[in-house]
């Protein structure tokens, strides 16, 4: 199995920085990420509540419209993307700490909540963390008639109010312009992975790579770095490492995503085990298994598959060595990314942040 190469990646990255950060000084990702949550979920309560305040001015429909987006954005998530754009914001020497990004991290969480709504109608998926989506919320309110367009608004909302967060930022404009333009770069790459994703045109590993590049490193990891980065006033140079950084880590962390689709326990994940392989979803695990697999055939894109009949092609698929295929090629990118990372002119503290928060990203089983 692969797996222990990769936990020893990790194991050796975390030794690393915490060795440098000083031998008392101990874990200091956890308190920092409670503390980069507790920043942007105390501001994302008031300024949400605000906008729907106002929504609700221009006509009862529209403050639902507005509050759906709301509940959604408010019902959990890690805020790993707000974490990333803190880590390299003082990592580049930001001042003030993670509190003069937070406003950014709502920015960030808006983004998330706006390509999770759009997801979710395109799906057709009625739970989204752990209540109605978004969409569900728009068929109880609407009807069939309007549910549709509705549910598109309501992502639409939520992409302008995560420019409108993003330019309420009380950093120097100039900054701010620069970050607002890689969120305006990651939203167009996002727009443009979902495209290949939907037509399910990435058959081989390296167009799935590709596709996992533009949909999901692009936000997940490349932009929140880069934009933490910019905030920060960081050199080109310091800019350039933190993209070889992040872009190989981003695909590792969609690469864990697509293990967990059909490996994954679903008591940790959340969803049902084999979830990817009813859905049809050409992932890295599919495209790089065995091209002849009749139990595969059997379940592959057919939600009304036995769940005996779904054991058996998660089994195959086992068999076939593809779990560890993937694994491995988890490790390399991992690697390259730490590699990358260690070169990075950061301060001590952003060094030990991002090395952790690499562990923490493909580590994780939900």
């Amino acid at each position: 199995m692969a797996r222990p190469a990769i936990d020893s990646i990790h194991i050796a990255a975390r030794s690393t920085f915490t060795m440098t950060l000083g031998e008392t000084t101990g874990d200091p990702f956890t308190p920092f990420v409670a503390r980069v949550r507790d920043e942007v979920e105390g501001r994302l309560v008031g300024w949400l509540d605000g906008r729907v305040a106002e929504a609700k001015l221009r006509g009862q429909d529209v403050g639902a419209v507005a509050d759906a987006v709301r509940q959604l954005t408010m019902r959990g998530g890690k805020r790993m993307r707000p974490v990333l754009l803190a880590a390299a914001y003082e990592g580049c020497g930001g001042d003030g700490g993670s509190a003069r990004v937070a406003q950014a991290g709502v920015a960030l969480e808006l983004l998330q909540t706006y390509l999770l709504t759009h997801d979710d109608w395109m799906d057709g998926d009625a739970l989204r963390r752990g209540g109605p989506s978004v969409p569900a919320l728009m068929h109880e309110r609407f009807g069939g008639e309007h549910a549709d367009a509705m549910s598109v608004l309501a992502g639409d909302l939520a992409a302008a109010w995560s420019k409108r967060a993003l330019f309420e930022t009380e950093l120097p404009a100039a900054r701010v312009l620069r970050a607002a333009a890689e969120l305006a770069r990651v939203e167009e790459l996002v727009v443009e992975g979902q495209v290949l994703d939907v037509a399910g045109s990435s058959r081989s590993r390296a167009a799935v790579e590709t596709m996992h590049s533009l949909k999901t490193a692009s936000y997940s990891v490349r932009g929140p770095v880069v934009m933490g980065a910019l905030l920060a006033g960081a050199t080109e140079g310091q800019v350039a490492s933190l993209v070889a950084f992040a872009e190989p880590l981003g695909v590792a962390f969609q690469l864990r995503d697509d293990l967990l689709g059909v490996f994954g326990d679903a008591s940790a994940t959340g969803k049902a085990a084999g979830g990817d392989l009813r859905k049809g979803k050409y992932s890295a695990v599919i495209v790089d298994a065995a091209p002849d697999s009749g139990p595969v055939d059997r379940v592959f894109g057919r939600f009304d598959a036995s769940e005996d009949d779904l054991s058996c092609a998660i089994a195959d698929l086992e068999a076939s060595g593809v779990r560890e295929r993937v694994e491995a090629r988890i490790g390399e990118l991992v690697r390259a990314s730490l590699s990358a990372l260690g070169d990075a002119k950061l301060t001590v503290e952003g060094h030990a942040l991002l090395g952790f928060a690499a562990a923490a990203l493909t580590e994780r089983r939900g």
